[in-house]
């Protein structure tokens, strides 16, 4: 039987600690992921309505309609803006978040290695001892046999 390690509820914390920052940047990766689709989205109709413009400028637009095609692609145009701003905000707190999960992965790496070094000391005396009682064993078996 081990030692208890006595210092299991720090290092509990520790894992603790480490789990949440992992889920936190999780979230984050999740919403950047969604972020990036909905500025290609955006793109995407942005291209959608430059090409419907030309084709029907081809064919000739009143002034109400290609104030309409532009009033929808300035829009696409401020959305994707937005997008890429929050993006670079996000990717900000990603760096932040990813600093804070190699802490707290140090942290709980710390306190494992204590408990590592704890465990290898009580096999050490455990080890010990028990050479100490074969030695008394042995000790006894030979004063007995002379």
């Amino acid at each position: 039987m081990a030692a208890k390690f006595k210092l299991q509820s720090v290092l509990n914390y520790r894992q603790s600690l480490e789990g949440q920052a992992q889920q936190v940047l999780a979230a984050s990766l999740q919403q950047q992921s969604d972020l990036e689709i909905q500025l290609q989205e955006q793109q995407e109709n942005l291209q959608q309505y430059d090409g419907e413009l030309k084709k029907r400028q081809e064919e000739g637009l009143t002034v109400a309609e290609i104030d309409l095609y532009e009033s929808q692609i300035h829009h696409c145009r401020r959305l994707m803006e937005d997008i890429q701003n929050r993006l670079q905000r996000l990717e900000q707190q990603i760096l932040s978040e990813r600093q804070e999960l190699l802490h707290a992965a140090r942290e709980r790496q710390v306190m494992e290695k204590l408990k590592d070094k704890q465990e290898a000391e009580y096999r050490l005396e455990l080890s010990r001892k028990e050479r100490a009682m074969l030695d008394e064993i042995s000790l006894r078996n030979k004063g007995n046999n002379s």
